[in-house]
């Protein structure tokens, strides 16, 4: 890219008014182009002035993107380069803002898998600490939750799918433990990716019914080991309906 010190001396993202929503804008643009593989790992960005004007946005507006997807371990600024693509190691992919700005999840299978085997570590354990520590307000906020996914089914999927996101926010709060709770918003970004691959996955969630209701039975009583199968068995059905995907 030309100028790449004007890169490097980009100003402050703008925060509001129609300048805020033109920055979200290209931010959002740029990342899904990267995360959908229109610039792969290592490639340049096109020159600047190429850039602003397929965007339609200013240098700055641009720059200030630039700054954001840096940040997000998306891009590089290079001097006499310009800005690259990084190495998709670098990719803060379980951030929840970086996830939503893939354009097309079901291409991505790495990723698909990737977050099924995160969710494997995380929700297992979350769920066995939940059946020795959720006080009964938790307990009500998982119930409410897997009641409202039951009266969902099977005509509104958004609701449906709503509901199971506060189910496992419920149950990953449950646990009482800091480091998990911090993890809640990754854990509704991959929810909400996988919701957002095909339609057809009312039929998933309608099928996963009664493995949530066993997750919260067993939290109910007490039983840590058969909250951490229950759970597993839970993810065992989203892996299964993926790969049929």
């Amino acid at each position: 890219m030309e100028e790449v010190s004007g890169w490097q001396q980009a100003g402050s993202i703008s925060t509001g008014g129609e300048g805020g929503k033109v920055h979200d804008a290209t931010v959002r643009i740029l990342g899904g182009w990267i995360l959908g593989g229109r610039y792969r790992p290592g490639e340049a960005l096109p020159r600047e002035d190429d850039l602003t004007v397929e965007l339609a946005v200013s240098r700055t507006t641009l720059r200030e993107a630039v700054k954001v997807l840096t940040a997000k371990g998306l891009l590089e600024v290079r001097p006499r380069i310009g800005v690259k693509v990084r190495p998709r190691d670098d990719w803060r992919v379980l951030d929840p803002v970086v996830l939503s700005w893939h354009p097309d999840i079901r291409r991505d299978p790495d990723l698909v898998s990737g977050l099924i085997e995160a969710r494997r570590i995380i929700e297992p354990a979350a769920a066995e600490l939940a059946a020795r520590r959720a006080t009964s307000s938790d307990l009500a906020v998982i119930e409410k939750a897997y009641l409202g996914m039951r009266a969902a089914l099977p005509t509104d999927l958004n609701a449906c799918c709503e509901s199971d996101l506060a189910f496992h926010a419920g149950v990953i709060s449950a646990s009482h433990n800091v480091v998990l709770r911090a993890l809640v918003g990754t854990i509704e970004a991959a929810l909400r990716s996988s919701f957002l691959i095909t339609g057809e996955l009312m039929r998933a969630q309608n099928k996963a019914i009664d493995a949530h209701h066993e997750v919260l039975e067993c939290i109910r009583l007490r039983d840590p080991v058969g909250a951490r199968r229950a759970m597993n068995q839970l993810l065992d059905i989203a892996a299964e309906d993926l790969q049929t995907i």
